[in-house]
């Protein structure tokens, strides 16, 4: 992979500084609610905890990294959140 590619497409890559951004919408506040039930469910799991800012229907989470790259730890995180808004409805 190279430093440029975007490791997660759904996912908007920055570079300087090196972070992962993404906004999920919701319908209602409750689905708001409970993905954010599962996503510090994960984040406690992994020991890594992304930055989060929400409104009532809406999340938006950031992933950022001390080093000068994003790391394989954000970028497990980042799909496993993504997975939690895949996931629905099947």
């Amino acid at each position: 992979m190279q430093e440029h590619d975007n490791p997660i497409p759904d996912w908007t890559r920055q570079d300087l500084p090196p972070m992962l951004s993404r906004r999920f919408e919701f319908a209602t506040y409750s689905e708001t609610r409970a993905f954010l039930d599962n996503v510090a469910k994960i984040a406690e799991e992994a020991k890594h905890y992304p930055n989060l800012s929400f409104g009532k229907t809406y999340v938006s989470v950031t992933l950022d990294e001390d080093g000068s790259k994003i790391g394989p730890e954000s970028v497990s995180l980042a799909q496993k959140i993504g997975a939690l808004v895949s996931n629905e409805g099947k």
